[in-house]
């Protein structure tokens, strides 16, 4: 198995590692991409507070079926009131919420078959993004510190994935 690339770049004590899916040229729901989220997620675990959602209805019905989205939606916390709508031109384009990562929350994170199953997710620690999910395109980590940083790339090795380390500014 060729390596995986992740771009780090360091912003004071914290650490960005973004796993460009492009670049890395895997299928989403590709059990090497499942295990760079897993090690995101553990790596943070303690710190998460609340996820934030931005998802398209016809995509995400498409995904999984109209009934399983409205249950996936409420499961993970979305309300009337929390909702938002984010329009295009007068057109709702998507919706977004916010809710507490709650363990069984963060165990459906955890357990994605495929981490694009939702289009747009952040795990944050209060306001601060600390795993960032966005529209096919990259999976990121904030490892705030050096525990982090040092969290991820030890259970990156654990799970024998093997990764280069690319350096931007």
């Amino acid at each position: 198995m060729n390596a995986i690339i992740l771009y780090t770049r360091y912003l004071g004590d914290a650490t960005s590692f973004e796993f460009n899916v492009f670049d890395n040229q895997f299928a989403t729901e590709n059990l090497a991409v499942r295990k760079v989220l897993m090690a995101m997620l553990e790596s943070v675990h303690h710190s998460l507070t609340d996820v934030e959602i931005e998802y398209n209805d016809s995509i995400l019905i498409e995904k999984v079926g109209a009934r399983r989205a409205g249950e996936l939606l409420r499961f993970l916390g979305a309300t009337k009131e929390n909702s938002r709508e984010n329009r295009s031109n007068d057109v709702v384009v998507s919706r977004s919420f916010r809710a507490p990562l709650t363990e069984e929350r963060y165990d459906y994170f955890y357990n994605l078959t495929d981490i694009a199953q939702l289009s747009h997710y952040r795990l944050k620690e209060g306001e601060e993004d600390r795993i960032v999910f966005y529209f096919t395109r990259y999976l990121q980590l904030l490892a705030p510190d050096q525990k982090a940083h040092d969290a991820f790339l030890n259970r990156l090795e654990s799970f024998s994935l093997p990764y280069k380390l690319v350096s931007i500014t």
